[in-house]
């Protein structure tokens, strides 16, 4: 009977050591399923920093190679010829001086603007603060240059007159003639009052005018200072000489070409929008590409009258080098100058009736609305985002709102 009792305790406890066992393992197999369910739910990610980036601004066309075409140089004033230092069928470098004027007369011009240029500001000096003897003796002096030079002028005047209505020269140059010629009747006249200014005495009230009239005179000094540096054509291109229209002493008009010019290399040329013209500026750099090609050229032409078909404004790129065939296609872009603002990569953007992304905010993805300003290649300038926000690039379509993440890279934008 003993070892009967002895035995049933015995497997009591064999039984009640089997539940307990059996208990824990299923207790560390739930403990288990829940660690690997919470580890299955935390998703790897790969973070970019967001920053400021500056970026160049980039107006991209369609154009076509084509010959470079014929240039014709003019002088921005009349005048005679004085020397021509090429002949037709040279070959000419940029900065090469071509032809030059006859600068006598303009020198004389000259003189006469400055001392009229220094009259008016003696005059003005003289109504602020009253003459001394030099001043007297230089009202004196810049008089007397005056009426020689409204002199000189009412004599060209009528020469110009008799070249005007022989139909040698055009309105145009006659009519700045006649304008020269006013202009120094009021230098005269002005001198004239600095002198009796100077002899009788200022009235207060006419400073400003006297002021006025220093500014008038110091801006044709500037203008005629022009016409002198001006008066040498020198040559922005390298080409050929095709023709030289003018001989030596023969009077030219102010925008007559003077020169033919065929230009070495090739040019792109394509039409660009109304909005584009003003942002686009003579010498703006130009990449060329096709296909594996890249060449670097110069917005060196654009023309103010749109094509009456496309609406477009013509625009001239020239090549730096020439690689390319006639007639070849190849897209342009210009660059117009820099921005700066948040660039993120396209493809982290989610649109699903709004447009937006992740960041990382601790351990957790949070979704930020944005807005898209500007498409650049493969990435997207936005706002909405802000500086030192943490984006999310990689697993953007496994997770939600809220979602557990793990950071397992960071990378810069430019990596």
């Amino acid at each position: 009977m003993k070892w009967k009792k002895i035995t049933k305790v015995l497997i009591v406890f064999a039984v009640i050591a089997s539940i307990i066992a059996i208990i824990v393992v299923q207790r560390n197999q739930t403990k288990l399923k829940k660690m690997v369910e919470e580890t299955e739910s935390i998703i790897p990610v790969t973070i970019m920093p967001i920053e400021i980036t500056i970026y160049e601004e980039v107006l991209s066309y369609i154009g076509a190679v084509q010959s470079d075409g014929i240039q014709s140089l003019s002088f921005k004033s009349p005048g005679k010829i004085k020397t021509i230092h090429v002949k037709e069928g040279d070959l000419i470098e940029a900065g090469e001086t071509l032809i030059t004027l006859d600068t006598v007369d303009i020198t004389y011009e000259l003189d006469g603007a400055r001392q009229a240029m220094e009259g008016a500001y003696a005059q003005y000096q003289l109504a602020k603060k009253g003459p001394t003897p030099q001043e007297v003796e230089q009202a004196g002096l810049a008089l007397k240059k005056a009426k020689e030079v409204y002199d000189f002028k009412l004599n060209t005047l009528g020469e110009m007159k008799l070249l005007y209505d022989e139909g040698i020269l055009s309105k145009k140059d006659y009519d700045q003639v006649v304008l020269d010629t006013t202009m120094a009747q009021n230098d005269y006249e002005t001198a004239n009052q600095a002198y009796i200014t100077v002899m009788e005495g200022t009235d207060p009230s006419l400073l400003d005018l006297y002021y006025s009239r220093y500014q008038q005179a110091k801006i044709m000094y500037d203008q005629k200072a022009a016409l002198i540096e001006d008066a040498s054509l020198i040559s922005s291109i390298t080409g050929t000489v095709v023709s030289l229209p003018y001989e030596v002493n023969t009077l030219v008009p102010a925008g007559q070409p003077v020169i033919h010019i065929r230009k070495d290399g090739a040019v792109v040329a394509l039409g660009i929008t109304q909005e584009d013209y003003a942002k686009i500026e003579l010498g703006d750099n130009v990449r060329i590409l096709k296909n594996t090609k890249t060449m670097d050229g110069v917005v060196s032409r654009k023309s103010n009258i749109p094509d009456l078909t496309t609406h477009l404004y013509q625009l001239e790129v020239s090549l730096n080098e020439q690689d390319f065939l006639m007639g070849e296609i190849v897209e342009c872009e210009i660059i117009v100058g820099q921005k700066e603002g948040i660039l993120i990569p396209i493809e982290s953007v989610i649109v699903d009736g709004e447009t937006y992304v992740y960041i990382q905010v601790v351990h957790e993805a949070r979704r930020k609305n944005i807005i898209i300003e500007e498409i650049l290649d493969d990435h997207i300038m936005v706002s909405g985002l802000d500086v030192g926000d943490a984006l999310i690039l990689q697993n953007i379509k496994k997770i939600k709102d809220g979602t557990i993440i793990s950071v397992v890279n960071e990378v810069k934008d430019d990596d």
